[in-house]
């Protein structure tokens, strides 16, 4: 069984490798200061540089879980996701209300690939 861990601290992996699935942590925007459209174009654009990182891509994507953090930006969480993934490669998706630790994120993501 081959396990790699990457950006690895005391408390947590941002990704791990376990044979050919990539697990990736719940990753929220840096930036606070943008709206829901502009947080979950950073995710989704730093997810797919994890990906890339090592040697994935987007249409590889299985699963993401979103919790979000106001019902009403629902809208635009799927403004900003609607075509991001290439065509015939959405993954499977739960969106989830949820509080999130810090107030300014809006978003947050945790999402299951192949590699």
């Amino acid at each position: 069984m081959n396990i790699e861990r990457f950006e690895t601290s005391a408390r947590r992996s941002d990704m791990v490798l376990h044979d050919n699935t990539l697990y990736i942590g719940g990753q929220v925007a840096a930036n606070t200061q943008g709206d829901i459209e502009a947080q979950t174009r950073e995710i989704l654009g730093n997810i797919e540089a994890m990906l890339l990182s090592v040697g994935s891509n987007l249409s590889r994507v299985l699963s993401v879980r979103i919790l979000l953090a106001d019902r009403a930006d629902y809208a635009g969480l799927n403004r900003a996701w609607d075509g991001f993934f290439p065509e015939g490669h959405a993954p499977t998706r739960a969106c989830t209300l949820a509080e999130l630790i810090n107030p300014d994120w809006r978003v947050e993501m945790i999402v299951v690939a192949g590699r």
